[in-house]
């Protein structure tokens, strides 16, 4: 029997991924689940979701529900991390706040000012939760979803014992885009403009784009090979047999319509010769030559303050689950297939002896001792994203050698603001804090540095209380 722990269960979506994901696997379907949130509400619409997805995946798991983290995790063979300390209130304020100062943010939770608060909010109670897994769940794997990733992964790795890797979707789903996108530049320009212009929201699965999208994503024979970091690693093979896919990305670029798809993304690979996770509007904000310029922005069409209304949709989907819950209505079909999610195919690989391949974020020095990085032009002292197989025996990431220099360059400007962000809560730092935000590529094309010490005074007073005790005034 296996017990998992999903702490910060009110994370509506990614829950019933999870738990729909699991339950679809033989293996797993006798799962013992402890749902943990702070949150009453979410925690008892999480449980009614669990119970539902129970049912119509004919399992007999044992779902328990808890408001308290330890009892949570005692026990727990995987405990899986997908809090977010302070919501989507704080998330607000991530955006709001450094909006006055002008610093112009897309997704703001990786790297850039609302990265670094965070982190900040977060990888306290992640490292408290750690000491939990090591007094009361010795030889867990912690699975982190959370962002930012690498933070919290070499958080964990630099100050507990406990196993950790960090897990993102968005390695497969680059890959579906560019595999759409070289599509697409082989099609007549009426068919892509047919293609691009049947595209609703709201209908995700019905539209020309969507089944479009879906075929590329699907699309097995194209074969990849991506390292780097979170949000940022390099697609360093990209072909169909023997055929070098590259040429068909360069002629996306010179389609001005198809361009517009990911056109920070196919400019960065024009000049650096590789295509990167994550997607245009994330990347922009990790890097210093975009979000400072009105005209930059409206070329490249990149949308500031775009993940708000994500927060928005978020708000609506809870409010949709909870009418669910109250009404007793299934909230997964009999057939839904597994997701893209990675959580249950490496736990059901490692109960199974299955193997299962995956891009996972993990120590660059995986052993801790004097072995040498998986990267070997990135700092030993980082969380990489590589190639890692999962199967009885464990998880097992590829060594890579070196990357592309330009590209290594690029990832280390964004690896030392995560150092000393991590720095700043695991040596109770305040003024990390400060060297951090200073570091960051898009603040620091932004601001001057007395705008920058006022921007973090700004966000440290916005957080309050959320923020931990030993970084406050």
């Amino acid at each position: 029997m296996v017990k998992i722990a999903i702490i910060g269960a009110g994370s509506m979506v990614f829950s019933r991924n999870l738990l729909a994901d699991i339950l679809a696997f033989d293996a797993l379907k006798g799962t013992t689940f402890a749902l943990m949130d702070i949150d009453d509400e979410r925690l008892r619409v999480a449980e009614a979701m669990a119970g539902s997805i129970n049912r119509t995946r004919g399992a007999a798991a044992t779902i328990v529900a808890t408001t308290d983290r330890r009892e949570a995790v005692e026990g727990a063979d995987y405990v899986i991390n997908t809090i977010g300390v302070g919501g989507v209130e704080a998330t607000r304020t991530d955006f709001r706040v450094p909006e006055r100062f002008g610093v112009r943010q897309t997704i703001a939770d990786t790297l850039g000012i609302g990265g670094i608060f965070r982190t900040v909010r977060s990888l306290p109670v992640v490292m408290e939760m750690a000491g939990e897994i090591e007094r009361l769940a010795p030889g867990a794997l912690l699975m982190n979803y959370t962002n930012p990733a690498a933070t919290h992964v070499l958080g964990v790795a630099r100050g507990s014992g406990v196993r950790v890797v960090g897990l993102c979707h968005g390695v497969p789903h680059t890959r579906g885009r560019m595999i759409m996108l070289t599509r697409l530049a082989q099609l007549p320009l009426a068919e892509v403009d047919a293609i691009l212009n049947d595209w609703d929201p709201h209908e995700p699965g019905g539209t020309r784009f969507s089944r479009f999208y879906r075929e590329s994503f699907n699309d097995d024979s194209v074969e990849t090979v991506c390292a780097g970091i979170n949000h940022m690693a390099a697609f360093l093979v990209f072909r169909r047999g023997g055929e070098d896919l590259y040429p068909l990305l360069h002629a996306a670029w010179a389609s001005p319509t198809v361009r517009r798809l990911e056109a920070v993304r196919l400019e960065l690979m024009v000049r650096l010769g590789y295509f990167m996770t994550e997607t245009s509007g994330h990347i922009a904000e990790y890097l210093p030559w975009f979000l400072k310029s009105d005209d930059e922005i409206r070329r490249l069409g990149i949308r500031p303050g775009q993940y708000l209304r994500t927060c928005d949709d978020l708000d609506a989907t809870f409010r949709d689950y909870r009418r669910r819950a109250e009404a007793g209505e299934p909230f997964i079909d009999p057939d839904r297939p597994v997701s893209v999610e990675y959580a249950a195919r490496i736990i059901n690989a490692l109960e199974t002896d299955e193997p299962f391949e995956f891009n996972g974020n993990v120590p660059n020095r995986p052993g801790g001792d004097g072995s040498a990085p998986l990267i070997a032009n990135l700092p030993a002292d980082a969380c990489v994203e590589v190639p890692c197989t999962a199967d009885g025996g464990g998880i097992r990431p590829r060594p890579m050698g070196e990357l592309p220099p330009q590209c290594a360059a690029m990832m280390r400007t964004n690896v030392n603001v995560q150092d000393l962000v991590v720095r700043a809560i695991l040596d109770r730092r305040r003024d990390h804090v400060h060297h951090a935000a200073m570091m960051d590529p898009n603040t620091a094309a932004t601001l001057t540095l007395p705008e920058i010490a006022e921007l973090v005074e700004a966000m440290f007073a916005a957080h309050g209380e959320l923020i931990p005790q030993y970084l406050r005034r």
